[in-house]
């Protein structure tokens, strides 16, 4: 996807860190990114990455003892940092959402589901009362939940966690907001409410103009869903590209260890390659490339240079690494 229009959304230069009782963890180091309307970015890693920080961020939720330490978040051009918490708190749900990773923690216990997809739409003024049943129990229903109705009289303890995850995504969803970050929405469904849910967040995308912030570790889903994928290693951004480069040419040896292990119909191994090693301690993070003790392709330069600057390399496609992978080598 290509357009001149102003990004929807532009990140520049986030810095987010925890503060520990054995230290500061720096989650976010020096992440810069945007999403136009109707775009879906693609942001990937493994745990700890840094992914889901980043979204949370966006929304200005990152929870104690968490806080974003520099960078600008822009949304329609304006600086987000110079709104106070209650102009933020409107601009969530209506205009941004989020669609957490852990369904069941979000929704409020005390309850029912109903109650709080109505203070929804009664917070934002969206429908007349009369009309907020019906609105609940499509919205229900547009996710495959069956019998709206006694889970919109339910408490989300009494419901799975697969099943409470579809509820936050009709609630995320109802108001068509203009920006979605959806951290891990398919997780805990099968394959087909995994396939319905993306068709129902490409659709608001293609035909809303939504732009979304696709969250997750599943290569799959983001070779199906997404625009362009952003790389993130260790709190930082590795690489960036359109998705249709990203995986026939994947650059940093971190995002072509990742889809070696990714299963391929097309290929006979019958052994997937696992990514050796673990991440570096944010608590001191390296000054070089934080992917240097898990590398294959690491050099002289590698270990004596600072970490490697965030470069672009081609049409839209942007890498941190003194020696990429070459083509043959990305086939290989």
């Amino acid at each position: 996807m290509t357009t001149d229009a102003p990004p929807l959304l532009s990140v520049e230069g986030l810095h987010t860190s925890y503060v520990t009782r054995d230290g500061t963890v720096r989650a976010i180091q020096d992440a810069s990114f945007f999403v136009h309307a109707g775009e879906i970015l693609g942001i990937v890693g493994e745990s700890g990455s840094g992914k889901t920080t980043a979204g949370l961020a966006t929304m200005g939720l990152v929870p104690y003892p968490g806080r974003v330490t520099g960078g600008r978040i822009r949304f329609h051009g304006h600086d987000l940092n110079e709104l106070d918490e209650d102009e933020r708190r409107l601009l969530r749900g209506e205009a941004m959402a989020m669609i957490f990773q852990d369904p069941q923690a979000a929704l409020n216990p005390l309850m029912t589901i109903g109650a709080q997809m109505a203070e929804i739409f009664n917070t934002h003024g969206q429908i007349v009362h009369s009309q907020v049943r019906e609105q609940t129990e499509d919205a229900l229903a547009s996710l495959g939940l069956p019998d709206p109705g006694r889970i919109l009289q339910s408490y989300p303890w009494q419901l799975s966690s697969g099943m409470c995850q579809r509820v936050m995504i009709a609630m995320m969803l109802v108001l068509e907001p203009e920006l979605l970050i959806a951290d891990e929405p398919t997780s805990a469904q099968d394959v087909t409410l995994q396939a319905e849910i993306l068709e129902r967040i490409l659709g608001l995308a293609k035909d809303h103009g939504m732009g979304v912030i696709l969250i997750t570790h599943d290569m799959g889903v983001m070779a199906r869903a997404a625009d362009r994928v952003m790389v993130m290693y260790a709190g930082r951004i590795v690489e960036s590209a359109d998705t249709v480069s990203l995986f026939r040419n994947p650059q940093h040896p971190y995002t072509w260890a990742l889809l070696q292990s990714m299963p391929r119909l097309d290929s006979d191994r019958r052994a997937l390659r696992n990514v050796p090693g673990a991440p570096p301690d944010l608590l001191d993070p390296p000054d070089e490339c934080p992917f240097l003790a898990r590398c294959h392709k690491a050099t002289v330069s590698c270990r004596t240079m600072p970490m490697p600057p965030l470069r672009t390399i081609g049409a839209g496609h942007m890498l941190a690494c003194y020696n990429p992978m070459t083509a043959a080598q990305s086939a290989g």
